[in-house]
């Protein structure tokens, strides 16, 4: 388990956040001073107060937690060392639609990685930003990796994605697309990083069809994206039955199966030659998206060329973060070196066990926020390590 340190960021107690966090005198500490800027789309007018901090010691997992004051600093006595800081918190943001002023809460965030802390003082300014508004549709679990049978064979068939209607109203799930990223977090580099903030690159996209009100799914009510849409039971007891899936990814493949009674989503694009399946560590990170014209169209747009390690290139597509819907960074704690998604997406990530065989037939799944009138709402504020419980039983179609 993680030791936590609060540290009291009032200038009146400053006294005692030092002599709380001081330790041992043989190690060098640093008195830290963090300032918050809003964005500017906010205006002037909104404070720079309560935005909640989080600060990680990356060699020995000490943090450190705070809150800005009324003039958007905090002040923290931390062991020199290289720490990662994570910032959060919600604030009212108008917008003039028209001649109309709508006014609404929303989630302000903020990170610094691998940031550098030593010397007796220093004082580090951090640009906070607006969340991405969602559409309501949201990952509510993503199993990916897979399950192992009683022989202890790795079996892969039974991976599904379940997206839920987080909203009030009937939402119509024809033309969503799942895309996987093209990154993998367990690299430190990433090939994509200098258009993180502006798109996100995709390996596969599949799409449910429709014309656009074929597929109604109510409020607090879901769909199940499965690998293969049978009762995995029959041929492996530590599986479960996922012919209640409402769609299918369908590879057209002799290592494929194809469930006739479930529908299977429309393949545009993969890049795997014979099947794809999502990766069992988790090394990958997913969205829900939906073009604003024709998928014809999107595929003409957005496609950008991939340069492999022997000079040849292949076929990737860029998805606009503007039209993701929702989106979840996973990876484990003992491997996640870089992000495939932008912090505006998705602030951190969430894992499914670590490197070892704990993960098989636990999936990640989005934790309650509360029941609206017996309605489940699912947290989101677009931050997966704490929106997401982790390592749990797979439980499609079970709202609790």
């Amino acid at each position: 388990m993680k030791k936590v340190i609060t540290c009291l960021t009032l200038t009146a107690l400053l006294f005692l956040s030092i002599t709380s966090c001081k330790k041992d005198d043989d190690v060098s500490y640093t008195d830290f001073t963090l300032s918050v800027t809003l964005p500017e789309e906010m205006g002037s007018n909104v404070s720079a107060d309560g935005i909640n901090i989080e600060i990680t010691n990356t060699v020995n997992g000490v943090i450190a937690k705070g809150m800005t004051n009324d003039l958007g600093t905090a002040t923290f006595t931390l062991e020199e060392g290289i720490y990662n800081i994570t910032l959060n918190g919600e604030k009212p943001y108008s917008t003039l639609v028209g001649e109309q002023l709508f006014q609404k809460d929303v989630t302000i965030n903020g990170i610094v990685e691998n940031l550098s802390i030593s010397g007796s003082v220093l004082s580090k300014e951090v640009e906070l930003f607006i969340s991405v508004v969602g559409s309501g549709w949201v990952f509510k679990e993503l199993y990916f990796t897979g399950s192992q049978t009683p022989e202890g064979s790795s079996y892969y068939k039974d991976k599904y994605f379940e997206i839920y209607n987080n909203s009030d109203e009937v939402l119509y799930a024809d033309g969503l697309s799942i895309g996987e990223s093209d990154h993998t977090t367990a690299f430190d580099l990433n090939d994509w990083a200098d258009i993180i903030n502006e798109a996100f690159v995709t390996q596969v996209i599949y799409t449910i069809p429709g014309s656009g009100t074929d597929y109604p799914v109510q409020p607090g009510e879901s769909i199940i994206l499965a690998d293969v849409g049978i009762d995995h039971t029959e041929v492996n007891a530590n599986s479960f039955d996922l012919s209640v899936a409402d769609f299918e990814w369908y590879d057209d493949h002799a290592l494929d199966v194809d469930a006739p009674e479930v529908t299977n989503l429309i393949k545009y694009f993969s890049y795997s030659a014979s099947i794809w399946t999502p990766h069992n560590r988790g090394f990958k990170s997913y969205v829900i998206f939906k073009p604003e014209g024709t998928m014809d169209e999107f595929l003409t747009t957005y496609a950008i060329d991939k340069i492999n390690g022997n000079g040849s290139t292949s076929t990737r597509y860029k998805i606009p973060n503007a039209i993701i819907l929702d989106a979840v960074e996973l990876g484990t704690p003992s491997d996640f070196l870089s992000k495939a998604l932008s912090a505006s997406l998705d602030i951190s990530y969430t894992h499914c066990g670590d490197a070892d065989d704990s993960r098989y037939g636990k999936c990640v799944r989005r934790k309650t926020a509360s029941i609206e009138n017996g309605r489940v709402v699912y947290k989101d504020t677009n931050n997966s390590a704490i929106d997401f419980e982790t390592t749990v039983d797979p439980k499609p179609g079970i709202f609790q």
